[in-house]
């Protein structure tokens, strides 16, 4: 027997640069236009309804249209490349449409939102499944750490750069095509790699699935095969899924949590910004990363993002999912608390936080059904949820920018729509929002009972004329008896 490699091998670790370089271009280009080129186009309401159509568009295309063909598709690779040109050219054109054409720049931006979430989120992370089926979940926590880089540090440098050209007299489009060039590079590279390096499954150029010589491909067939016999017997179908009360206590606050993580992400530059100079106390001059006050608080927004990830997930592992997301749901309720407070160190300290589980709670959704849910009951679980959080995600940041306008005059409206300098929204209402979804968070997780679950799945065996077993009370209790050891 060959002797298993731990690393993910050269070819592999292209993969994973591919898959890295795809994300941060598809972070860059659907969250700064969000959070910097708003006050052109007709301010933050106007891109997040942008966000909120294009993000449902491209769920509907992706799993109503695309994925129940998949198998008709003969080369992802060649159809991931494809789409991910095509949305690199609506990229150039967020770059290149001129303010004065506002209807046609929030057209290509829609299309943006729905390209790049296809090719990034969709086509490459098939290739991923395709590499790695044992080692996914590893593979993703490495590679989705460029969305807490691009959202926090990236952002900064990003507007530090836009707005320090037209501060010098750069023109408004050339700004934006210097500042956005290195992430349509970096698309362009990822698709450069793609084409000269990789292939949809590993054996068609020389490498191993998992970098496991012993891993054949008639094992992953088997894998595969058992995969789709499992789902034909699982008894959680979605119309029972949705009839579990306890499915949805689970599903509701991880949706919650990711939600308002991300739509204040989408905007965080607006939230700064609606402080005025008082951030500059926290520049270090000198330090590329914190330079301003605006850098300085998302450079550590990128630290507390990158921490949370690590400190949740252990978390999530020792104490389970309802424990992780408990914590979680407080954590939010405080940053809740503090933007509420007009006080610049209770903002900057309610961005952090909202930093701190950002990263984490995009894993919950799934690490909660491994958790509490048979694993040949995964996919059709897991199937119930992408309509919930994609709703729920796609909605929040035009929600969240709206109540930002509570409280202003017309005429304050009418600057932010207008880009006028110095005119800022009022957060205060927002925060407030973050705070009642972190309570209805921290009332669903109460609510929440895995052993209700095994209750209902053996009631589904039974109906199904399956046989019931102790499964998920074994595993339940197991876990109970190692978390008293553990204290």
């Amino acid at each position: 027997m060959e002797k298993k490699s731990i690393g993910f091998g050269a070819r592999g670790t292209i993969l994973l640069i591919y898959q890295f370089l795809a994300y941060c271009a598809y972070c860059a280009f659907t969250n700064f236009p969000q959070n910097l080129l708003s006050s052109f186009f007709g301010g933050t309401n106007v891109t997040t309804l942008m966000n909120l159509i294009g993000s449902m568009l491209g769920y509907i295309i992706t799993y109503f249209i695309v994925a129940p063909n998949i198998g008709k598709i003969k080369n992802m690779k060649r159809v991931g490349i494809i789409i991910g040109l095509i949305s690199l050219v609506f990229c150039a054109g967020v770059c290149l449409i001129p303010a004065e054409q506002r209807v046609l720049w929030c057209i290509c931006f829609v299309c943006v939102l729905i390209t790049t979430q296809l090719w990034a989120c969709f086509f490459v992370t098939q290739l991923i499944g395709n590499w790695f089926p044992r080692r996914k979940g590893t593979v993703m926590g490495i590679v989705t750490m460029a969305f807490p880089l691009v959202t926090g540090i990236c952002l900064g440098l990003f507007a530090s750069q836009f707005f320090g050209m037209l501060a010098t007299g750069k023109d408004f489009l050339m700004a934006r095509v210097i500042a956005f060039s290195p992430y349509w590079i970096a698309g362009l590279v990822a698709i450069i790699i793609c084409v000269f390096f990789l292939k949809d499954f590993p054996e068609q150029c020389g490498a191993y699935r998992d970098n496991d010589k012993n891993f054949t491909p008639e094992m992953a067939h088997e894998m595969l095969m058992r995969e789709i016999e499992a789902r034909k017997n699982s008894c959680w179908k979605r119309s029972k899924i949705w009839g579990c009360k306890d499915w949805w206590m689970q599903a509701v606050p991880t949706a919650l949590l990711l939600a308002c993580a991300m739509a204040f992400m989408v905007q965080i530059m607006p939230v700064l910004q609606s402080k005025g100079d008082a951030l500059s106390v926290l520049a270090i001059p000198g330090f590329a990363l914190m330079a301003d006050g605006y850098n300085s608080v998302l450079f550590g927004l990128s630290i507390f993002a990158c921490f949370g990830s690590w400190l949740l997930g252990v978390l999530d592992t020792k104490y389970g999912t309802k424990a992780a997301v408990f914590i979680t749901s407080i954590i939010m309720l405080i940053a809740g608390g503090l933007g509420m407070i007009e006080n610049i160190w209770c903002t900057v300290a309610a961005c952090w936080m909202l930093g701190l589980f950002m990263g984490a709670s995009s894993n919950f959704g799934l690490s909660s059904i491994v958790r509490y849910w048979r694993l040949e009951d995964f996919p059709s679980v897991m199937s119930g949820a992408p309509p919930i959080s994609t709703v729920i995600g796609a909605g929040f940041p035009f929600l969240v920018s709206a109540i930002s306008r509570i409280g202003l005059t017309a005429d304050q409206i009418n600057d932010l729509n207008n880009g006028v300098p110095g005119a800022v929204a009022n957060y205060k209402y927002s925060f407030l929002f973050v705070a009642i979804m972190a309570v209805v968070c921290i009332i669903c997780n109460r609510l929440f009972s895995p052993r209700g679950v095994a209750e209902y799945d053996r009631k589904l065996r039974i109906e199904a004329g399956l046989e019931p077993d102790d499964v998920l009370f074994d595993r339940l209790d197991y876990e109970k008896r190692m978390n008293a050891k553990s204290k």
